[in-house]
């Protein structure tokens, strides 16, 4: 099992809004990633397990929740800006 550091804690309270990435086409963050991670190698907090990544995924394949479809995230100012475009047209 891994052990919590001090940068874990830090970059788990930098977590908020400003961070996240989301659906192009719905603006949801309920998103998954195609990742692998090792089975052994994770931490437990207040409930939530997190892993370490053992590896990445060339593709980057994402899935969204909402639109039940795989999608390409971005960053959520970048779908903010999108969508007050969308309204000014």
């Amino acid at each position: 099992m891994l052990k919590l550091t001090k940068q874990m804690k830090a970059d788990i309270r930098k977590l908020r809004e400003d961070d996240l990435i989301v659906c192009d086409v719905c603006g949801s963050d309920k998103l998954s990633e195609k990742i692998w991670v090792g089975s052994n190698s994770y931490i437990s907090i207040s409930g939530e397990t997190y892993y370490r990544y053992e590896g990445e995924v060339d593709d980057g394949q994402y899935w969204c929740e909402d639109c039940n479809d795989m999608t390409h995230p971005i960053h959520i100012s970048e779908y903010k800006g999108d969508e007050d475009a969308k309204q000014k047209s």
